[in-house]
């Protein structure tokens, strides 16, 4: 008969249990829990546990908690301290500490709590001091060190003229009080002009940007051109958080250029030199409310700059609408017209280009009446020298006519939803014919909008090309191509003819369209009475 020895001194109830005649312990439903020396948890089990030392069910704040109360106990067995009091009217008065109401290891927690909250602040503080130092370095810098992918193709010696001159002392910041508009027509070399001026200073003290229809994309090349980020590397993306400044393209220009302002004023304190920002081709910013409103942020900024003498802004534009708008609000503006070059000039430029191979009268024949002096002209023929200049000079002449013609138009009869073009395309060949019928080549600006009868005609006619208008209020054709061009079409045969019976269809059209109108009209008040 099989036995088991019994270890269980003092047994409890269901502690053995009987298999077959035999005694076993039941170590399962009632075994000892003992404390285990290595760890104050509760709730582990111990897998060898030490008699001496059972385990007892409470958490480790109560077990602190006790081991203090008994070192804080008085000596010969007397009673700890009551919490309260009792004072003469038999009332309980109450005396509470705060180390009775937070254990040791709570505050602990607490103080641990406050001093990484306080760590995260300050280092949260000095994150932002170090960025906002590190942002006006970085638009310092773009100021001080040279844009090597911006380079003139031009040497100074072909800009030896007066308003050249002038340009170049702008740009070098030796002028003060005044900001400046250069107006003159596509290819004169108004953008070159300015490049090959920040070359000669190092491209030290000036930044340059080119301007875009579209304000987010002008916004950026913006940002680029001054090393600026917009807040978009703010550690707050970190968070999936946005930076507080982020705005409107209208609100981060604002804010690109209040950085200027901060890093010319602490330049002009110490240097006593201005910094100088151009904004080229600006005659692309779209002229609706977004592009006036680019534009009359750029000018108010060009303006209270101009009165400190912080910065000298620099505007570079094709299109005469640009100065008048611009000319309304200018109180410091100053107007540097860049006209083509003169014959000598240009004589010079292709000579030199083009290594002596034509003579002079040949030169002469080629700027005076076929090409004239502009820039992006001359530039053409002298990309290649050794090709016969006369094949060069055909060819740009045949890529000049085809451009107006695409973008004018002829004479034919359009009808139905070519009705405005058509309308286009009159008033410019009404306004061509008086201008090659003057001695001068030219009209006043009053008497253009009287032929063309809308003000928007002579708008679009200047910014595609086709005309230009100086300063003087005059209207002229754009190049002296564009001159040889009009004149062989409007001195060919017929073209009167043609022209009267555009008019005539075009009068035709517009009586049918009123009719229309007033027939619609008058439908629309005999419904409304019936």
């Amino acid at each position: 008969m099989n036995s088991s020895l019994i270890i269980n001194v003092t047994p409890k109830k269901n502690d053995f249990i009987s298999f077959n005649g035999s005694f076993k312990i039941n170590f399962i439903q009632q075994q000892k829990r003992f404390y285990n020396e290595n760890t104050n948890a509760s709730s582990v089990w111990d897998p060898y546990p030490v008699p001496t030392n059972p385990l007892i069910d409470k958490s480790a704040e109560t077990a602190l908690d006790e081991a203090n109360y008994k070192k804080s106990r008085p000596q010969g067995g007397q009673s700890p301290p009551s919490l309260h009091q009792v004072n003469q009217s038999g009332r309980k008065k109450y005396k509470i500490n705060i180390s009775d109401l937070f254990s040791p290891r709570v505050r602990d927690a607490v103080l641990t709590t406050v001093m990484g909250i306080a760590a995260v602040g300050f280092g949260g503080v000095v994150y932002h001091t170090w960025y906002e130092w590190h942002e006006v370095h970085k638009v310092l810098k773009s100021f001080l060190k040279p844009a090597y992918l911006l380079k003139s193709k031009i040497k100074e010696v072909y800009f030896a003229r007066e308003e050249y001159q002038k340009i170049f002392s702008v740009v070098a910041g030796d002028t003060k009080g005044k900001y400046y508009l250069l107006v003159g027509e596509n290819g004169t070399g108004k953008t070159q002009l300015v490049l090959r001026a920040m070359d000669i200073i190092n491209h030290y003290g000036v930044v340059f940007c080119e301007a875009h229809s579209d304000t987010e994309i002008f916004k950026t090349r913006l940002g680029r051109a001054l090393n600026y980020t917009f807040r978009e590397d703010y550690i707050g993306g970190l968070f999936a958080r946005e930076a507080p400044e982020r705005g409107s393209a209208l609100l981060d220009v604002e804010k690109a250029l209040n950085m200027v302002e901060e890093v010319a004023y602490k330049h002009k304190l110490r240097h006593g030199r201005p910094f100088v920002l151009i904004i080229n081709n600006i005659h692309n910013f779209k002229d609706d409310e977004d592009g006036c409103d680019l534009l009359e942020l750029l000018q108010q900024r060009a303006e209270a700059w101009a009165s400190s003498g912080f910065v000298t802004m620099i505007f570079n534009t094709d299109d005469y609408s640009v100065y008048e708008r611009m000319k309304m609000d200018a109180s410091h503006m100053e107007t540097i017209r860049v006209h083509d070059l003169e014959i000598d000039d240009a004589m010079k430029y292709l000579k030199d280009k083009r290594r002596g191979r034509e003579s002079d009268e040949v030169l002469m024949h080629i700027v005076k009446d076929r090409i004239g002096g502009r820039l992006s002209h001359l530039s053409r023929l002298t990309k290649e020298p050794d090709v016969d200049i006369f094949e060069a000079v055909n060819q740009l002449e045949d890529e000049e006519e085809t451009w107006l013609i695409n973008t004018i138009g002829l004479i034919p009869n359009f009808d139905g939803p070519e009705y405005e073009s058509q309308k286009y395309a009159l008033a410019a060949w009404k306004l061509i014919k008086e201008l090659i019928k003057s001695p001068t080549k030219s009209v006043t600006l009053s008497m253009g909008r009287d032929i063309t009868g809308n003000p928007r005609y002579l708008k679009k006619l200047d910014h595609d090309g086709v005309i230009l208008i100086d300063t003087e209020n005059h209207i002229k054709p754009d190049s002296q191509i564009s001159i040889n061009f009009f004149e062989k079409i409007v001195k060919s045969k017929g073209f009167e003819e043609k022209l009267a019976k555009v008019e005539k269809r075009l009068e035709q059209v517009e009586r049918e369209e009123r009719t229309r109108e007033l027939i619609w009209s008058n439908k629309n008040k005999r419904s409304w009475w019936i």
